[in-house]
């Protein structure tokens, strides 16, 4: 807890000749665990770098070989989620000092990264086991199937899943109440390109994706 120190600089003003004692300012700045403590930044930025490299890597192993309109203009919603959780989020939390969580904040910081961690082990998961058919861009590929393994046997956007347990981890990490709220951006975007892709597999696929879709949840098994 840092004092913000006094308004004015010194006890006494005098206004219309009459001396006034200055009010002090209580009010008190507490900065998020990354922002006060070395060690804890260096934790989150080494763990942001670490997720935008495996991003950067699925990004470079999985090439769209076509440019698919629709799927452009929820990429665009997807990265506009994406920036809110990783940029807005950190701002958030260093400028809403008030929100900034004080019980336990180390305890959330590390839960926050595990978290985290499980996400984006989860979505790597889902884009090795999807291969070939996996891109950034809304597209299906020549001789493409339904895969109904792995985290595709019950959910149809694992990778979306996976997506989204990582960026509220990120979040939490960030010690502040209202970072996490920054996911629902991110969530907004997969509301409008999830319809859309699956369209476009009904389309591409036939009945065996409509099958698929009759039996398994689009991010989470018996909720959604």
């Amino acid at each position: 807890m840092v004092p913000t120190g006094p308004v004015l600089s010194g006890w006494f003003a005098r206004v219309r000749g009459r001396p006034i004692r200055a009010r002090r300012d209580t009010r008190t700045v507490t900065a998020p665990l990354f922002a006060a403590e070395p060690l804890a930044g260096i934790a989150l930025v080494v763990a942001l770098a670490a997720w935008i490299v495996s991003e950067v890597l699925i990004g470079r192993r999985h090439p769209p070989s076509a440019t698919n309109p629709v799927g452009r203009g929820t990429g665009v919603a997807v990265g506009l989620g994406l920036v809110a959780v990783y940029v807005g989020g950190p701002v958030l939390s260093l400028t809403v000092t008030e929100t900034t969580i004080t019980t336990a904040p180390l305890l959330l910081f590390v839960a926050g990264l595990a978290i985290a961690l499980a996400g984006q082990g989860f979505r790597l998961r889902a884009v090795r086991e999807l291969g070939a058919a996996f891109t950034f861009e809304l597209q299906t590929v020549a001789g493409q199937r339904v895969i109904d393994t792995g985290p595709y046997a019950r959910i149809r956007h694992p990778s979306y899943t996976g997506a989204l347990i990582c960026a509220l981890g990120f979040t939490l990490a960030y010690t502040n109440w209202l970072a996490p709220l920054t996911v629902l951006a991110l969530a907004a975007a997969y509301v409008v390109r999830i319809p859309a892709e699956e369209r476009m597999l009904v389309d591409a696929l036939g009945d065996p994706y409509r099958r698929y879709i009759a039996r398994t949840w689009r991010l989470i098994p018996h909720v959604l």
